[in-house]
């Protein structure tokens, strides 16, 4: 690994050199957490970074990479460690040895390909421009993109990331066969604040008709189908999306609409899939905005309809001076990126509501320094009595160009319900913000 990962970084810079590229990371998101285990604190920690190599000023080509540690003192633990030999094992020893590679070959340190972009631009003298694509590509309702086009003030929701899904999601192929075995948390998978996430090769046209409209449309071979027993992409589903940014100073809406063409080889059915949502946001420039997200991330023709199709946050945010008050109302679907999200037993997740309550006192734009508590709630709609409630002190510092989050998130309910854990501290390092 440690050579594969010199060779990777010795051929970017050589390429940077000789044809003047620019390397630069537009995300990293690096966690630690600790809690109290068996009466021991442990400490786990995990990583998230993209790499993007871009063709500087001659050509029009981006690179991806991704660095993800799910869990990096076992990462670290792993590369030096040797896998122990089993002479004439028994099953009950055999076992034990296929958990024991399970568990290496999902810790380790990865540096994968993640995306690779090439771009014709202003085609004809127009603001037109195309791009050919392979990977993982842009998020759809997000907000992301009005600060990486607009050179806006980032508007997305907080409630994404580690922090409030450190542990990941549970999710399967919607149309496999469930597993004989319930699939675990997948740290690889959580809600990034997008509704959906383009993954696949194809093309996409950009039409910027004016400098605050920009409109785009991607048609490609969509790998965001996983395999419910090897987590390997399927091919054979193609995908449309359309999408729409408008950008002003004090609105700002992104609305996207697809479908999906399902090759399924068992059923042979053709039906397919549809997805859309809308981004709205509102400031009235005087302290007090609103953050909207609706949609439906995957509904297939023929398949009942319900609230769990829906993707819904609400986000009323308001300012006093040096103090301001968050509050976000998150609706979780049951499918998200194409995958149906499962619980402990493998059915649909259905009914889950996220609120999180937020009072801050500082300006991280103004004064590099922000601190508050927060509370958050997990609920579930249909079984009231599935409750999670956390209290969550917090420092954010900005410096060296990070932004540096420490936390520590109280379970109050440690106390009246036997749960078994009672309080987790948290460092969070991250990019951008």
């Amino acid at each position: 690994m440690k050579k594969t990962l010199f060779g990777t970084f010795f051929v970017l810079f050589a390429l940077a050199s000789l044809f003047g590229a620019d390397i630069t990371i537009p995300r990293l998101e690096w966690f630690s957490r600790g809690s109290m285990v068996n009466d021991e604190l442990v400490i786990s920690s995990a990583a998230e970074a993209e790499l993007a190599v871009n063709g500087g000023y001659k050509y029009g080509i981006t690179l991806g990479l991704g660095l993800e540690v799910p869990n990096m003192e076992r990462a670290i633990s792993y590369g030096r460690l040797n896998l122990r030999h089993a002479a004439s094992p028994g099953a009950t020893e055999y076992n034990a040895l296929v958990d024991e590679v399970n568990d290496r070959s999902n810790n380790q340190a990865v540096l994968s390909f993640r995306m690779l972009e090439a771009s014709a631009r202003e085609l004809f003298g127009k603001p037109l421009d195309f791009s050919f694509f392979i990977g993982k590509y842009d998020a759809l309702a997000s907000g992301d993109d009005f600060a990486l086009k607009f050179g806006a003030v980032p508007i997305g929701t907080d409630l994404r990331g580690f922090f409030y899904y450190a542990d990941g999601l549970r999710v399967l192929d919607p149309q496999a066969p469930p597993p004989s075995v319930p699939p675990e948390n997948d740290p690889g998978i959580r809600f990034n604040g997008a509704i959906h996430t383009i993954a696949g090769t194809g093309g996409k046209i950009a039409y910027a008709p004016s400098d605050r409209i920009i409109t785009s449309l991607y048609v490609y071979q969509d790998l965001s189908f996983k395999d419910a027993d090897t987590g390997a992409y399927k091919h054979g589903h193609y995908s449309g999306d359309l999408s729409l940014l408008v950008n002003s100073e004090r609105i700002k809406l992104e609305a996207f609409a697809g479908s999906t063409y399902i090759n399924d080889r068992v059923t042979k059915e053709k039906k397919p899939v549809f997805r859309g949502g809308v981004l709205a946001y509102f400031s009235s420039g005087v302290g007090t905005d609103l953050l909207l997200q609706a949609g439906i991330p995957y509904w297939r023709t023929g398949e009942e309809f319900g609230i769990d199709n829906c993707y819904f946050l609400l986000e009323p945010r308001f300012r006093f001076g040096v103090a301001g008050l968050t509050l976000t109302f998150f609706y979780r679907p049951s499918y998200y990126n194409n995958q149906m999200i499962v619980d402990e037993n493998g059915e649909r997740e259905h009914g889950l509501a996220d609120i999180n309550a937020k009072l801050f006192f500082g300006d991280l734009a103004a004064k590099a320094v922000q601190g508050g508590i927060e509370g958050t709630v997990e609920l579930s709609i249909q079984e009231s009595e599935e409750v999670k409630i956390w209290l969550s002190p917090f420092l954010s510092v900005v410096s060296s160009g990070l932004l540096w989050d420490f936390k520590v998130r109280v379970n109050p309910r440690y106390f009246t319900s036997g749960e078994s854990t009672l309080a987790e501290g948290y460092i969070g390092i991250r990019t951008s913000f």
